[in-house]
């Protein structure tokens, strides 16, 4: 400019001329091209040949950020970004050198490039670059761009959008205004069972089932010549329609319809939303509902009833088109009748105004969210007795909005008939069980007990005790029957909570006697637990003897007899069925405790073995041999606690005492008893021969009875 010496606000304004005659041709070049050119909407920049700006219009700076006087004069690389910025002014000297119009002619079509504003962020834009020469013969290139962002933007929000057509798991339709597909997106073809080629193009009353698919197209007809949104009012809001499949299939769907125009067309876009799953749970739901024993009813806020089940119409003796739209008060007597709507007036407003209301309500009970003991009314006038829960239930959609409550109701006369069964049942096997052993009561309930059901088992390791009370017969005769049957009482219970201790079965009682079996159930350590309950039964009746009653000091003792062995167990009788148990080892058993010491166990030879492997705990003292019936003499021992050592000896000696006065006591007796015999026999020997002949044999008797006498005395005192 300085060398032409023409100013350079003139050379632009040339070169602008040229261009702006160029792109809009009819356009006077008068006074208002500085309008147009100040108020073009898109940024226009003018460089040089070195790449310097020289004029910029007012949308540039705007676009741009900067002043103008921040851009004049400056290189045109500041508003590009790498590599850009580095490789213009290049582009620029190979075009001036070569006169290849590269950049030029790509810019008269037009180029996508991203614009750097003040601020260092980025934007897309659209550049058209053209070439001018001025007067005096320098060459200026005027660019005009378009920001490509709200472009870039919407492209964004509709790739967005379609993208959200075809992922949507609800089924999606658009049809013109003569009823043609124009889009279906994937859910809807599936739903419908079509590939996408064969649903556009073509009618949407394919997807209807009859006679919705004949008269749809009259319903487009009708609406777009009389205005009225009839369907799509309706489909605003939603609505519930059959929709019809490839296979000819039907299923319950939601739809909502929305009208739009694009291009000037009308068009009509459908969602829908796949009912089946919730029409098949309703179904479920209303199946278990009326299939429920228990009467259900469903009421509106106005106690009318909506649904009940078939248990409800039993219940109450109605038919369920009786009970369908009356009023719940027909199933309740006076006065809940006649006041239950100002019951369910009185709870709603509670609910409405819970603050204002709560003084109103403060002594008014309710049962929603609870239980309560009611009565109702048959159809015959008759009460039952039920026992009613009620829940509130409220279900929003974009039709309506629904409140009511659901009632769940117990006739308790039938369940009280079921109670005092199930009572009644608990006591015959409390019962049973108390009589026998619990897993025999178990096979008895599996097999169905009956007189005909046998069981035998044979038990090859079972530890057996006999434990009878010393001294009671004298006991009983001194007392009453109460007293007696109360002192019996108070043993056995103590037996008995022993049993069950050490996981013993209790066999039976006979009189004052006791028995009871260990390994019936095959535990490894009976035995061991048999020894422990003896010794605890004899601690208890040893603390019981020193107690007195009306008669004095009770004074009673107990024999324990312990053996083991082989056994046969079972369920004899057809009246008062009992358990027991038979074989050689029960026998053993019952001679171990009769032929015993009082407060001692006696046990056997195998039993002796076990308890000598806890020397910790237990004392064997070796008795010696007993006899025993069907047996012969058999190994005997005496069985202790440990710490109770000197108590077993001090037993043992009193024992020995105790059987020496015995003798001593028959001995007297027997001679007192022959020496009558001969004093008789003297004084009759005058009378006759045969007098003499009994006195001849009241001597002999008189010398064996002292001599067996003698022998008895021997045997008695001997030590075991």
């Amino acid at each position: 400019t300085r060398q032409t010496g023409v100013p350079r606000t003139n050379i632009c304004k040339e070169s602008l001329e040229k261009e702006l005659k160029r792109k809009y041709p009819r356009i006077s070049m008068d006074q208002t091209i500085h309008g147009v050119f100040e108020s073009f909407l898109d940024p226009i920049v003018q460089i040089d040949c070195k790449g310097i700006i020289k004029l910029v219009n007012p949308a540039c700076c705007t676009c741009f950020q900067y002043e103008e006087r921040e851009l004049i004069g400056m290189n045109i690389r500041m508003l590009m970004p790498e590599p850009y910025a580095s490789q213009h002014c290049q582009f620029i000297e190979k075009y001036m050198k070569t006169g290849i119009p590269k950049i030029v002619e790509e810019g008269r079509r037009g180029r996508k490039l991203p614009a750097l504003r003040r601020d260092g962020t980025t934007f897309p834009m659209f550049l058209t670059l053209s070439e001018v020469q001025v007067k005096n013969g320098e060459k200026m290139f005027t660019g005009i761009m378009r920001n490509l962002s709200a472009e870039e933007e919407e492209k964004r929000v509709l790739l967005a959008m379609h993208n959200l057509v075809t992922s949507s798991i609800d089924p999606i339709v658009q049809i013109d205004s003569k009823g043609i597909i124009r889009l279906a997106n994937p859910s809807c073809c599936e739903c419908f069972q079509y590939e996408e080629e064969e649903l556009i193009g073509k009618n949407v009353s394919m997807l209807m089932p009859e006679p919705y698919a004949t008269k749809h197209n009259q319903f487009i007809e009708n609406y777009l010549k009389t205005g009225v949104p009839k369907v799509v009012e309706k489909g605003r809001r939603g609505r519930t329609l059959s929709g019809l499949r490839k296979d000819g299939s039907t299923f319950p769907m939601f739809l909502t319809l929305s009208e739009s125009s694009m291009n000037g067309e009308i068009v009509f876009t459908g969602i829908m939303r796949n009912l089946s799953a919730e029409e098949e749970e309703r179904q479920v739901l209303a199946t278990m509902i009326d299939s429920c024993v228990d009467p259900i009813v469903v009421i509106s806020t106005n106690g009318i009833i909506d649904r009940c089940n078939p248990a409800c119409s039993r219940a109450f003796g109605f038919s369920k088109e009786e009970l369908i739209g009356g009023n719940i008060s027909m199933l309740m007597p006076e006065p809940h009748a006649s006041h239950h709507q100002s019951y369910i007036n009185r709870y709603l407003e509670k609910r409405r105004h819970p603050v204002r209301s709560n003084s109103d309500l403060s002594n008014t009970s309710h049962v929603v969210g609870q239980g309560r003991d009611l009565v109702g009314k048959r159809r015959d006038g008759t009460k039952i007795p039920l026992f009613l829960t009620i829940s509130e239930f409220e279900v929003s959609s974009s039709l309506s909005a629904r409140k009511g409550f659901i009632g769940i109701m117990r006739d308790m006369s039938e369940r009280e008939k079921v109670i005092a069964i199930e009572v009644e049942k608990k006591k015959s096997e409390a019962l049973l069980k108390n009589v026998l052993p619990h897993h025999i009561c178990e096979r008895l309930k599996a097999e169905e007990f009956h007189e005909n059901v046998q069981i035998a088992d044979t038990c090859d390791d079972v530890s057996i005790l006999f434990a009878d009370i010393v001294g009671f017969t004298q006991f009983a005769s001194q007392r009453t029957p109460l007293q007696v049957v109360h002192y019996l009482n108070k043993v056995f219970r103590i037996f008995d909570v022993l049993v069950d201790k050490y996981g013993l079965e209790k066999i039976k009682t006979i009189g004052d006697a006791y028995m009871a079996v260990g390994g019936i159930n095959e535990d490894p350590d009976h035995i061991y637990k048999i020894i422990n309950f003896s010794l605890e039964v004899l601690d208890a009746v040893n603390m019981l003897k020193n107690e007195r009653d009306e008669v004095g000091e009770l004074r009673l003792g107990i024999r324990i007899g312990l053996h083991v062995g082989s056994v046969v167990a079972g369920l004899v009788g057809s009246k008062r069925r009992f358990f027991d148990l038979w074989g050689d080892a029960v026998n053993v058993a019952s001679r171990m405790e009769s032929s015993g010491i009082a407060n001692c166990i006696h046990c056997s030879k195998d039993i002796a073995l076990v308890a000598q492997k806890y020397p910790d705990e237990f004392i064997v003292v070796h008795r010696g041999a007993i006899p025993v019936k069907g047996k012969g003499p058999m190994e005997t021992f005496i069985i202790g606690r440990i710490a109770k050592r000197e108590s077993i000896s001090l037993i043992l000696k009193q024992h020995e005492i105790t059987q020496r006065r015995e003798s001593i006591e028959i001995h007297k007796k027997i001679e007192e008893e022959l020496f009558r015999n001969v004093i008789f026999s003297f004084g009759t020997m005058r009378t006759s021969l045969v007098s003499r002949k009994m006195a001849l044999a009241g001597f002999v008797s008189f010398f064996a009875g002292v001599t067996v006498s003698a022998l008895f005395f021997t045997c008695k005192t001997a030590k075991p």
